[in-house]
């Protein structure tokens, strides 16, 4: 896969709308979400609860042509918020900010990284090392959102 072109640095706070937006538009074109949680997901999207979100745990942009074209965060050993932009997908955006966060992790404190992968984007854990680990079931307002729980073993 080719490497992006672009600069992967910490999320600051004036990304926050750029991010929000990411978001909202990865959420509305993935095809095997139900509509009512994209509804309720979009809902709870915003600039301030991605700032939030920022002073909770890591979270990194790439920034490619000018632009955020991907996000990522990593809290304690979860890979949390991994959003490429679909007009950046294909390019190495979303592989280089799974590695990045991935670095971020301590060895001799953790031995394996886990997510919670929406079903569309289960192949892509799987194509950097991922393994599935069973289904599960969010509740999201009272809809229901299946994820895949993947974890992969660290280096060393």
């Amino acid at each position: 896969m080719p490497a992006p072109t672009g600069l992967i640095r910490q999320f600051q706070s004036e990304d926050a709308d750029s991010c929000c937006d990411l978001v909202c538009a990865c959420l509305r074109t993935d095809p095997l979400m139900p509509p009512a949680v994209v509804e309720r997901l979009l809902l709870e999207e915003s600039p301030a609860a991605m700032r939030g979100r920022a002073a909770l745990f890591y979270l990194a942009v790439c920034v490619v042509e000018g632009r955020i074209a991907g996000m990522a965060g990593i809290d304690m050993n979860e890979i949390r918020l991994l959003y490429v932009d679909p007009k950046f997908r294909g390019r190495g955006v979303g592989g280089a900010l799974l590695a990045h966060v991935e670095s971020m992790l301590p060895p001799a404190l953790f031995a394996d990284v886990f997510v919670y992968s929406v079903p569309g984007a289960v192949g892509f854990y799987r194509a950097h090392g991922y393994k599935p680990g069973g289904e599960h079931r969010v509740d999201v307002d009272g809809a229901v959102m299946a994820t895949i729980f993947m974890t992969k073993r660290l280096a060393g």
